[in-house]
């Protein structure tokens, strides 16, 4: 299991596909310790620094807003790490320091850092095709919440 500050993640191997499992005390926790886990799926990825030295004062990282819909809380998860691994894969870009603006059962609105991933400094240890609804359920229990992703890969 990696641990991070939000909740767990772990890989598991699984029929020409990875399953990533989540834990997290919130169900936003949950969300965030996915997309940390399809990151480290992913591989080792390298963003140049906010600060640049040549500027007395650091640069601000650019931030963006993103909002989905879905019909339960398992299409928003599927949308939010679809929405991940398309600005990875078409822009390079990985967002970090998300801040839940609204979050129900249907609907979400996440502001994010956005860094763009020096794709030749990376190590890019698999590739990920895509984030499916296989199996995907997000259980509650007393120690919040979990979830298995299957990840294509």
């Amino acid at each position: 299991m990696t641990p991070t500050h939000r909740g767990t993640f772990e890989l598991r191997d699984h029929t020409a596909d990875i399953a990533l499992h989540v834990r997290g005390a919130s169900i936003e926790s949950l969300f965030v310790t996915a997309a940390d886990g399809l990151y480290a799926t992913i591989g080792d990825l390298r963003c140049p620094p906010v600060a640049d030295p040549a500027i007395a004062t650091p640069q601000a990282a650019a931030r963006e807003s993103i909002t989905l819909h879905a019909a339960d809380r398992e299409g928003l998860l599927h949308h939010f790490l679809s929405e991940l691994l398309y600005r990875f894969e078409i822009r390079h870009q990985r967002l970090s320091a998300f801040d839940f603006d609204t979050f129900d059962d249907t609907a979400l609105t996440v502001s994010a850092d956005v860094a763009a991933v020096n794709m030749d400094a990376s190590v890019m240890d698999r590739e990920v095709k895509a984030v499916t609804y296989h199996d995907l359920r997000i259980i509650q229990s007393a120690g919040g919440y979990e979830v298995t992703i299957v990840l294509d890969i």
